[in-house]
């Protein structure tokens, strides 16, 4: 009889912790697995639009591992969006916070049907970096140049798949090489007015190069894209044969 009572202890002790809490193995919500490499599927909804407005929400994949320039280049061409004005919250690591654009993909705690929130910002309420070493003018704009060459990648990467596929987006991804100029002009008016010691001039000439770089870069996939640069790479129609010459009539 003991022993029995026993093993009725050690069931009830089993359910209790299976179910947990008072719930019931049905009302359990499903384990929540961390998603850390490949594609992972999240649902995005997009901030302020009415519920039943078309597109107010979608589904896309996030390449995890990838750069954050490389998903929200997605989100772009998908809402048209400028990635340095998306806002995206929902990230379960982030608890609540924004996500930086330099944030490691690896990192928010992403898992399969993860919903996000998607808030486009107005201008000069970007979100910044959040990998900045200090709070100097220096690191600081070290960090958005770091950025900027991410997103230069990922139009790269974009412009490539458009042009081999004569994709009629081409105006959104050369409005958003447009964006990215006007925002590199503007981080080499601020490096200008970097003064100081030799420290300063050293780190202010690196950063120079690099914002030129982007600029070369962005200039290469417009030019790219463009009508004369697509008909360059178009292959040649093929050759048409000339017509064999009529036969000369004989001679009786």
């Amino acid at each position: 009889m003991n022993s029995f009572f026993k093993k009725a202890e050690e069931m009830r002790d089993k359910v209790a912790a299976f179910i947990g809490d008072g719930a019931t193995p049905t009302s359990r919500e499903p384990k929540r697995i961390p998603v850390k490499e490949g594609y992972c599927e999240v649902m995005v909804t997009i901030h302020g639009m009415p519920k039943d407005s078309p597109g107010r929400m979608f589904q896309m994949y996030i390449d995890v591992g990838a750069t954050v320039a490389a998903f929200q280049t997605q989100v772009y061409m998908l809402t048209t969006f400028q990635p340095s004005r998306q806002r995206i919250t929902g990230f379960p690591a982030l608890e609540g916070a924004p996500l930086a654009p330099d944030a490691d993909t690896r990192k928010l705690g992403l898992y399969k049907g993860c919903s996000l929130l998607l808030e486009h910002l107005p201008p000069g309420q970007e979100v910044p970096p959040a990998n900045c070493l200090t709070t100097h003018a220096v690191d600081k704009i070290a960090a958005q140049a770091g950025v900027a060459g991410e997103r230069v990648d990922a139009l790269e990467a974009l412009a490539l798949v458009q042009s081999n596929k004569h994709s009629g987006s081409h105006d959104r991804v050369l409005k958003l090489c447009m964006f990215y100029e006007e925002a590199t002009m503007k981080l080499l008016l601020k490096v200008d007015e970097l003064d100081g010691e030799t420290a300063i001039r050293a780190a202010r000439k690196v950063l120079v190069s690099k914002l030129n770089l982007v600029l070369d870069r962005l200039e290469k996939i417009k030019a790219s894209l463009s009508p004369a640069a697509a008909a360059a790479s178009a292959p040649p129609p093929p050759a048409v044969p000339e017509a064999a010459p009529a036969p000369e009539a004989g001679v009786g």
